[in-house]
């Protein structure tokens, strides 16, 4: 009955020991929501300029995921693409680029985009909601504004690049800064 009891006692605090491990092993493994969280932002902020290399990615995610007013996630020879988030009333001011041509796509939200050869004739005004996409042609002046009330998610691709490889502005007054500061 003796060896019983020290082998039970052995058994228990065998089990015990088996079921600490695990719980800690297993608390150990999961991570917090806060921690998850904040390593999924921080996976998003990284996302790089992947340009001149072979990359396939969710667009959509990386769109409306997208915090920054301004993101250059691609930049090749021939074309870019450029993720951007306008806070509501948030404008891209108007534009011209004469040796490109420029596609948007809404994801999230709803635009307005005004378009004329000159820029004291933009007759062309339409609105584009989630899933439209819009094309300006090289040489038409262009103003693209949020009229929602939520933020607006698109991505533009130009075609020859526009801005530096890994452009990052994170608000519409870092863009406005940097171009007063860089124009041609």
């Amino acid at each position: 009955m003796r060896n019983l009891l020290i082998n039970n006692g052995k058994t228990r605090m065998f089990v015990s020991a088996l079921s600490l491990l695990a719980f800690l092993l297993f608390t150990g493994c999961q991570e917090q929501p806060e921690n998850k969280e904040a390593k999924e932002e921080t996976a998003k902020e990284k996302l790089v300029d992947m340009g001149k290399k072979p990359w396939v990615f969710d667009i959509e995610e990386a769109t409306v995921d997208n915090t920054n007013y301004r993101k250059a996630v691609w930049s090749g020879k021939y074309m870019q693409l450029v993720l951007m988030s306008l806070k509501p009333g948030e404008i891209i001011d108007l534009e011209v680029h004469h040796d490109h041509d420029q596609f948007f796509r809404v994801e999230q939200g709803e635009a307005r985009i005004l378009m004329g050869k000159s820029e004291d004739d933009l007759s062309f005004d339409k609105i584009a909601k989630d899933d439209w996409s819009m094309f300006v042609p090289a040489g038409f002046w262009h103003k693209v504004e949020n009229i929602g009330d939520v933020d607006l998610k698109i991505y533009t691709i130009y075609a020859p690049p526009e801005h530096a490889p890994g452009t990052v502005h994170k608000t519409y007054e870092e863009a406005e800064e940097y171009h007063h500061h860089h124009e041609h």
